[in-house]
């Protein structure tokens, strides 16, 4: 009697011990670091359990399915994987087992970073206690069935209980004392539950151009010369290839109202409260709309703009005088100005039949060479004629590099473009009108400081003056101070066929989203979160995205900026130059007045020096006639006398 007792015990020992052994061996073979198991509340085989694991460097916590614990809190983890080991062996109650997989399902604990593994003596019974309302393709379950000694190991998943799902069992491998852990099923998790076979699933999108007479599969998938709806477009292609991947069926979805003061849209707001799995519709990463869905892959490309025409500036810039000679190049023309003035002084002093030889005349005549005229008299020595000739041919090559110069610098001006800043569009005063895009409001409530200040004055446009078609809006732009905002690609075909290369070239944007990439959704948590990623992934490293974006997207239209349009001359332009003639002509008008002037105050001090000396003269004339009439009678009377006393 003792010696059965001893060999029963002999063997329930053999079993702990080979139940032991297959759990260390088989959380060795998923490489966690962490393991957390409900156990039967043998003190010692949870003992040989811990010893064992962390002997190969395995952390363990157990509990026994009676405890009072707080599941949740038990079994959570972030950043590591953790392993998970049940024993349905024990003598307790199918509820209190039930209840625990009601648990971890209600906190979503069947993702990627839970590896579980379930020991149970029936398959069929084990199968009927799981709860597999959130399993999905990365379900990581593993059901081991004891028979003896040995174990068989099976995967166990469900693609989606809630599409019609149903649970796969799937042989993993076995485990033996003699031979260990044997895995057969070698390949992948997700290259052995790829297929969904035709699973029906909701995809849903915002569409605002289908006519009521087209089906929406075949509005998604029309490519016309608008470009309208090509989030939604290039969206739908791309989750066509995820759905052709893994055998998906779609159920679409069409939204096309997103209410005014609708923060996160109908969309995100759908996925949040449950109503479809998957989005096709991109849409802008938020804060509040990640606290309600799940992104799973930032895919399209985006920008929103206003784009107006940039004219050649109407500014007076008084620099077009001196830009086409640097100031080094400046410096030195004056400086041989002022050499060939010196040096044709002292040459001019030879000529001696010109009378006047200063500085004024020698100024007088090197202006005169660099404006190509002639010497004001004929020059009878050699060296004045070398002088004269060779500041003819200086002032020939200055004028015709100054002239290159100025076409040169006027053909490569660039134009005065406005900066890429939302305040200095509001500081212009142009007429602003956008498209009517479905998110258009939605832009405007995004938190950076410009598009806030932007926000406040779009409010003051009056409602039936913000928004205009396509069509009217690509005209507006044709005009000068007009912006219109719409996404490029809706707006560069009809620029392309509207617009000259000139205009092109002349195009300006301004940015009311920056660019940036925006990202397809999923409900949070949804089981078809991971395997969309994958597929999105394999799409984007493959070139499938890339060719994607180019399809549903339209080029820049192309300017050419080697190739020089030919204009005419504005008014804007010739003004510094009008200036100048201006200014010469004032100044010669003034120096003329003042000669005048002079002039006349000369000529008048002369008439008076002359005034005064006539009547001096005269008055001298005045005096001397009753001197000699005097003189004369006093030789008379001498005379007179004279005779007397000859006569005496």
């Amino acid at each position: 009697m003792h010696f059965q007792n001893f060999f029963f015990l002999q063997l329930i020992v053999a079993l702990y011990a080979d139940e032991t052994n297959m759990i260390r061996d088989y959380f060795v073979f998923k490489d966690v670091t962490r393991v957390a198991g409900f156990s039967c509340g043998e003190i010692e085989n949870d003992y040989q359990v811990v010893k064992l694991l962390n002997d190969v460097g395995i952390m363990v916590s157990i509990n026994h399915f009676t405890s009072t614990i707080d599941v949740s809190r038990f079994l959570r983890t972030i950043y590591w994987n953790l392993g998970i080991f049940l024993d349905l062996r024990c003598s307790v109650a199918d509820e209190n087992i039930m209840k625990i997989f009601y648990e971890t399902s209600t906190h979503y604990m069947y993702d990627h970073l839970h590896q579980w593994l379930i020991l149970g003596n029936n398959m069929s019974h084990t199968v009927q206690l799981l709860n597999d309302s959130v399993f999905s393709i990365i379900t990581d379950i593993t059901i081991a069935i004891s028979n003896n000694s040995d174990y068989f190991l099976y995967d166990v998943y469900n693609h989606c209980k809630s599409c019609g799902g149903l649970i796969n069992i799937t042989e993993l491998g076995t485990w033996t004392g003699q031979d260990g852990l044997q895995i057969t099923l070698q390949t992948d998790k997700f290259s052995r539950r790829w297929d969904y076979h035709k699973m029906r699933i909701k995809v849903a999108g915002l569409t605002t151009g289908r006519r009521k007479d087209q089906s929406l599969v075949e509005y998604l998938r029309e490519q016309s010369i608008m470009y309208t709806d090509n989030w939604s477009k290039f969206g739908f292609a791309i989750m066509e290839h995820v759905k052709d991947l893994f055998n998906f069926t779609f159920e679409l979805i069409e939204l096309d109202h997103w209410e005014k003061n609708d923060s996160v849209g109908p969309l995100i707001s759908g996925l949040h409260q449950g109503k479809y799995h998957l989005g096709y519709f991109p849409s802008i990463l938020t804060i509040e709309r990640l606290n309600r869905a799940d992104v799973i892959l930032q895919v399209w490309p985006i920008r929103t703009c206003f784009i107006f025409l940039t004219k050649p500036s109407l500014k007076v810039d008084m620099n077009i005088i001196s830009r086409p000679f640097s100031r080094n190049v400046w410096y030195v023309i004056f400086l041989l100005i002022i050499i060939i003035i010196f040096a044709l002084w002292i040459i001019l002093k030879l000529e001696t039949h010109v009378a006047n030889s200063d500085y004024g005349i020698t100024v007088l005549i090197t202006v005169a060479a660099l404006c190509q005229q002639g010497l004001p008299f004929i020059s009878t020595q050699f060296s004045s004629r070398v002088a004269f000739l060779h500041t003819l041919i200086f002032g020939l090559l200055v004028y015709n590099y100054y002239s290159a110069a100025i076409v040169s610098s006027r053909l490569n001006v660039p134009l005065d473009k406005m900066n890429d800043s939302l305040y200095s569009l509001v500081k212009s005063k142009m007429k602003l009108a956008a498209y009517k895009d479905i998110y258009f409001n939605y832009l405007l409530r995004y938190p950076a400081d410009d598009v806030q200040y932007f926000a406040k004055y779009w409010n003051t446009i009056p409602e039936d003056k913000r928004f205009f078609s396509l069509e009217d809006g690509v005209k507006g732009i044709s005009n000068l101070r007009f912006a219109y905002h719409a996404e490029p690609t809706n707006v560069y075909p009809l620029i392309d066929r509207s617009f000259d290369k000139e205009m092109i070239c002349q195009l300006t944007e301004v940015h009311l989203f920056r660019p940036g990439s925006i990202g397809l959704w999923s409900a949070q948590r949804s089981p078809f979160q991971e395997i969309t990623k994958i597929g999105l992934i394999r799409i984007y490293t493959s070139g499938i995205r890339k060719r994607e974006v180019l399809r549903w997207s339209y080029r820049k239209p192309y300017c050419n900026k080697d190739k020089h349009y030919v204009s005419s001359v504005t008014i804007h332009e010739m003004i510094p130059i009008i200036l100048v003639l201006c200014f010469g002509i004032v100044s010669s008008a003034v120096i003329c007045f003042m000669e005048n002037v002079v002039f006349h105050i000369m000529h008048k001090k002369q008439q008076q020096t002359k005034e005064s000396e006539n009547r001096l003269k005269k008055r001298n004339q005045k005096n001397i006639v009753p001197q000699i009439k005097t003189i004369v009678k006093t030789k008379k009377l001498l005379t007179i006398k004279r005779n007397i006393i000859f006569k005496k």
